[in-house]
């Protein structure tokens, strides 16, 4: 698997731990109440010469349900506790070094069905280590 995306799983899996009211998925939310997250733009930062990289990953987490308050929890007890952690995941190919708020998690739209939309986003910064 490549770097990018064995990280959004390292992050995923850390979301899936918390126990919210839906386990978080890659892509678009669809129907019903959920939570998913998508790779926004992103780049290296730094190329070394040994040809390893610093990222910054611009990480979109989404998430839709029919009470506000719980939707609203649920992404700020995300944005809390990756953002306050001191260890983070790391595989053979990459360290994961820290995770910052990009965006706060904001109310973007109430569909006709009632579900609250809220949006956010993270900074998952990471070195690769080849």
């Amino acid at each position: 698997m490549n770097v990018l995306d064995s990280a959004v799983d390292a992050v995923m899996d850390l979301i899936d731990a918390m126990d919210l009211y839906a386990p978080i998925r890659r892509g678009a939310l669809g129907t019903g109440d959920g939570i998913c997250c998508q790779i926004g733009p992103s780049a290296p930062q730094t190329v070394f010469m040994d040809k390893n990289q610093y990222i910054i990953l611009d990480l979109v987490i989404n998430a839709k349900h029919s009470r506000l308050d719980v939707v609203s929890d649920a992404l700020n007890r995300i944005h809390e506790r990756l953002t306050m952690m001191h260890k983070y995941p790391k595989k053979d190919a990459w360290c994961m070094v820290d995770i910052q708020t990009l965006t706060e998690p904001q109310v973007i739209a109430r569909e006709d069905d009632g579900r609250w939309l809220m949006a956010s986003s993270l900074n998952v910064k990471i070195e690769t280590t080849l």
